[in-house]
C-alpha cells in the first residue's frame, strides 16, 4: 500500500515537473480563446489524450464552457470583474492541470523485448497508463498469489 501511495506522488511530481520544465500549457487566456478551445475539443476527440477518463473529459468541456460565458464574444480577460477572472483563471488551470496529465499518460514508448521461446525480439508500444496498470496488476496478482500459499500452508 505505502509503494503505491510513493509510487503515484512520484508520477504526479514527475508530471508536473515535466510540465512545469516545458514551460506551456494547453490553454493560455492572452491568445485567441475560441480558437484553443477549438482546438482542444478536436484533441479530445483524437487519439492526443487517449488516457483520459470520462469524468476528466467531461470536466475539461464544463470549464471550456465556463470560460466561454464568462468571456462572451470578447477574447480579452483583463476586462472581466475581479470575481469572474479569479473563476477564469482557476478554470484554465484545471484545464492545463488535466490535460498535461492526460497527454503524459497518452505518450506512447516503445520497447523491444524478446518474448518467451523465442530470440526474436517484437516491438511492444503501450501508453505509459498502461504500463502503469500492466505493473500494479502483476504486483496484486503476486500478492494474492502468495496470500493464498500463506494460507494453504495452515
Amino acid at each position: 500500500m505505502k509503494k503505491r501511495m510513493l509510487t503515484g506522488l512520484l508520477l504526479a511530481f514527475a508530471v508536473s515537473g515535466a510540465a512545469w520544465a516545458q514551460g506551456k500549457s494547453v490553454i493560455d487566456l492572452n491568445r485567441s480563446f475560441a480558437e484553443q478551445r477549438k482546438t482542444v475539443m478536436a484533441d479530445l476527440e483524437s487519439d492526443k489524450y487517449r488516457e483520459i477518463s470520462l469524468e476528466q473529459k467531461s470536466s475539461v468541456v464544463a470549464a471550456l464552457n465556463r470560460i466561454q460565458s464568462k468571456l462572451g464574444s470578447a477574447d480579452d480577460v483583463s476586462r472581466l470583474h475581479e470575481n469572474d477572472r479569479v473563476a477564469v483563471m482557476n478554470d484554465q488551470s484545471q484545464i492545463n492541470t488535466i490535460l498535461t496529465q492526460a497527454a503524459a499518460d497518452s505518450r506512447l514508448v516503445c520497447r523491444r523485448e524478446k518474448t518467451i521461446g523465442s530470440n526474436l525480439p517484437q516491438n511492444n508500444c503501450l501508453t505509459v497508463a498502461e504500463r502503469a496498470r500492466l505493473k500494479l496488476r502483476a504486483q496484486d496478482d503476486t500478492v494474492r498469489a502468495q496470500q493464498r500459499i500463506g494460507q494453504s500452508q495452515k
